[in-house]
């Protein structure tokens, strides 16, 4: 049986104080391979949060050598066909969100970014608006009781 631990990134596609917000990303995610034993970390590629959070785990490659960057899409882009050998230089894997073959187009994002909850037992999360994909993701990683760090500077109140 799979013993991994993983974490995942969600956040809004415009992020304030980029290097602030690098720092924290770091701090937690060192924290969750030295404390928690997370090897794998799930991100998608929407925006610069998604961007950010890449760039950091790469960087903490340099120093922690097995843990893993997997990009986890709900289908197949034309980019991600036509530069897959450039998506591997950034990514170790890049995993398809196991989701109904029959989801409708506007909800597979969704229902990939569910995907992604329930097989990560953490959630780094920038999260200031109570509206959007990134706000719905926390929500459902809420109600599925994972472990959550909102890392915004203007976190949103409950």
């Amino acid at each position: 049986m799979e013993n991994i631990k993983r974490c995942c990134f969600c956040g809004h596609s415009d992020i304030t104080y980029p290097e602030e917000t690098r720092e924290k990303i770091k701090a937690i995610a060192e924290d969750l391979i030295l404390n928690h034993n997370v090897s794998e970390f799930w991100v998608g590629h929407y925006g610069r949060f998604d961007g950010c959070s890449s760039s950091v785990i790469r960087e903490l490659q340099k120093t922690y050598t097995d843990i893993k960057l997997e990009l986890v899409i709900p289908y197949i882009t034309k980019g991600i066909n036509e530069y897959k050998e450039l998506y591997y230089k950034d990514y170790d894997n890049i995993l398809m969100a196991d989701i109904p073959l029959n989801t409708p187009q506007k909800f597979q994002i969704i229902k990939g970014n569910e995907y992604v909850v329930d097989n990560c037992e953490y959630v780094i999360c920038y999260i200031e608006r109570h509206y959007g994909g990134a706000y719905r993701t926390f929500t459902y990683a809420r109600r599925k009781k994972k472990e959550i760090f909102n890392i915004s500077p203007r976190p949103i109140e409950d």
